[in-house]
């Protein structure tokens, strides 16, 4: 089977369809059709007003995506070849969404869904959800079982332990359910159509499973290449495209210091997950042109331009990462892994990664990677208790930084005391 992931931080900005189509599949091999299943991790999808308060709030910024799915989809194929929205998951601020050919998505037989907070209070402004999927195996009983876990770490250069924590207390609190009706995932879902689904396994199992055959970890896990902020000349040195691949300026440079590489080495993040070889420039930070004080959309350079134009208080850094593991799964291929060009919404780019999954998983075999940190028995009340803070942070966000949320609070105001002065008129 041919799965497509792809990560991205909206930067809290409505997704320009039209651009980012035409380069969503620029991870494919050349030649290669439109993926079996595509699975989105998205990060910052919506201001937190909207993205705390969910629902059809999140609505417009999810559609975006969707249409972006189905005209790059259209593009590819020249008409075609289509994929169809499976299911969209969010925890506040970080989506997960999966879309598959049609085929594929009647061999679906159960759906599984986690997510977990690790923000202040445990809320989802950082976080992950994730989901489990069991797709029938031609010609066999078995069910290929894929695991997508989208997530957002801490951010800014010193906070390494921070994310380190981050990891740790996902594994701890991510447990997958059936039938899911929680707030963490009131989002839409495709009716499963197999012909007749199978029953879903057990649930309340952790991120690790034995029976998984194919487990990604992906999205903004905000590793950077430095473990200070830079001073105010650094900027004059960060790469460019013109640099040589000796240079001290090209970005290969900088991938010796990343921390990811340094704390996974050291066992003390991401255990047991691996990552292709990069070989693209840095995903963060570019320049908006909110950054650049200017009122004219325009997109960032990309790798065939003159120039990238970097933020001056980041280091470039590779912030947008897809990790995995093969569990069980029979056979394992890695095609391509790449950076798509800077989209003008956003100051991270687009990170994706084209892998073929063997259907014919191993029955006898269990997944060698075993969790590095046991299930935390309250994870469910962790959860719940994280909800209702979102939704109090969501309101009062929504009431003080919308418009129609600011027109909702002077009418209450204007309520009140219109009430008092009655009140008062009609003691006199």
């Amino acid at each position: 089977m041919e799965l497509y992931l792809l990560t991205f931080n909206c930067a809290r900005t409505l997704v320009d369809p039209r651009v980012l189509a035409e380069s969503f599949f620029d991870a494919l091999p050349r030649g290669a059709p439109v993926p079996d299943l595509v699975a989105i991790s998205l990060q910052e999808i919506a201001p937190i007003a909207y993205s705390f308060l969910g629902g059809s709030y999140l609505k417009p910024y999810f559609d975006r995506v969707t249409t972006t799915v189905h005209l790059a989809a259209d593009l590819h194929s020249h008409g075609n070849e289509q994929l169809d929205h499976v299911a969209t998951r969010s925890l506040g601020m970080t989506g997960l969404m999966i879309y598959a050919k049609p085929k594929v998505a009647q061999r679906i037989q159960w759906i599984q869904s986690a997510g977990a907070g690790v923000g202040f209070a445990n809320m989802g402004n950082k976080g992950a959800i994730a989901m489990r999927v069991g797709i029938s195996c031609p010609n066999s009983a078995d069910t290929l079982n894929l695991t997508f876990a989208a997530a957002h770490l801490a951010p800014m250069e010193s906070n390494i332990s921070a994310r380190n924590k981050d990891w740790e207390n996902l594994v701890r609190n991510l447990v997958f359910v059936n039938d899911d009706d929680s707030a963490y995932s009131a989002c839409e879902e495709t009716p499963l159509l197999a012909s007749s689904p199978t029953e879903a396994p057990a649930g309340h199992s952790g991120l690790f499973s034995e029976d998984d055959n194919f487990f990604c970890f992906f999205g903004d896990l905000n590793y950077r290449t430095h473990d200070a902020p830079p001073g105010p000349d650094d900027h004059k040195d960060y790469p460019q495209p013109s640099s040589s691949d000796s240079s001290s300026r090209h970005y290969l440079q900088l991938l010796k210091k990343d921390q990811l590489t340094r704390e996974k080495e050291a066992n003390r993040t991401l255990h047991g997950l691996q990552e292709i070889q990069i070989d693209f420039p840095p995903t963060y930070k570019y320049a908006t042109p909110k950054d650049a004080d200017s009122k004219t959309p325009q997109r960032a350079a990309t790798d065939a331009e003159d120039e990238w134009k970097w933020s001056k208080h980041r280091y470039p850094s590779w912030c947008d990462r897809i990790l995995f593991s093969n569990g069980s799964a029979s056979d394992l291929e890695p095609h391509k892994y790449t950076a798509l060009p800077v989209q003008a919404t956003s100051d991270h780019r687009p990170v994706a990664l084209s892998i073929r999954v063997g259907e014919k998983p191993l029955s006898n075999t269990r997944s060698t990677v075993r969790a590095p940190f046991p299930t935390n028995p309250g994870w469910k009340s962790r959860r719940d208790a994280a909800r209702r803070w979102e939704y109090i942070v969501g309101v009062l966000s929504y009431l003080s930084l919308t418009g129609k949320g600011n027109a909702i609070l002077v009418a209450i105001v204007g309520a009140a005391l219109g009430s008092l002065w009655l009140a008062s008129y009609l003691r006199t």
